[in-house]
């Protein structure tokens, strides 16, 4: 199959656009900061225009100018006001805060391996994210053995 590489920019306006209208958005993702429930390269995420967001909502975010304005997906830990404390599944430390206006839309399932729906918000996969976020002090371990397993090394190869 042909991939078919487009501006970053140009990309995420068209997302924003199609989820004002109303529209679900499926969108690669890339890169590993919410393993080991959204694999890069791998999976899909379906996504809707965001709505009312609370703790556990995946969402896609904008960053300001002033970091890049990159766009990034990332769970939301917890809700004070319009101030969003997020942090990547994937990630074993640094939490990021964000507004409710940066948000952009909120992950609605994921397709995995491009053909099996997964409902992130599932009681079975929020189990699994609350098991895994106890898990913070010993996640950075974790990961690195996942990452270095024989299955994964080319996969990790080709999303970096």
């Amino acid at each position: 199959m042909d991939k078919l590489t487009i501006n970053n920019d140009e990309f995420f306006a068209s997302v924003r656009q199609m989820l004002s209208a109303g529209h679900d958005v499926t969108i690669p993702v890339k890169g590993y900061s919410m393993l080991p429930f959204i694999r890069g390269g791998k999976d899909l995420v379906v996504l809707r225009s965001p709505g009312e967001v609370k703790k556990d909502d995946i969402v896609l975010f904008h960053i300001g100018p002033e970091f890049g304005g990159r766009y990034v997906m990332h769970r939301i830990l917890s809700r004070d006001g319009k101030k969003l404390d997020i942090m990547g599944d994937g990630v074993p430390k640094n939490h990021e805060y964000v507004t409710v206006e940066s948000v952009v839309g909120k992950a609605v399932s994921i397709i995995r391996d491009g053909k099996h729906p997964v409902d992130p918000y599932s009681d079975k996969e929020l189990r699994k994210v609350h098991a895994w976020q106890r898990l913070l002090p010993l996640r950075r371990y974790i990961l690195f053995a996942y990452r270095h397993l024989p299955w994964n090394r080319k996969w990790l190869k080709e999303n970096k």
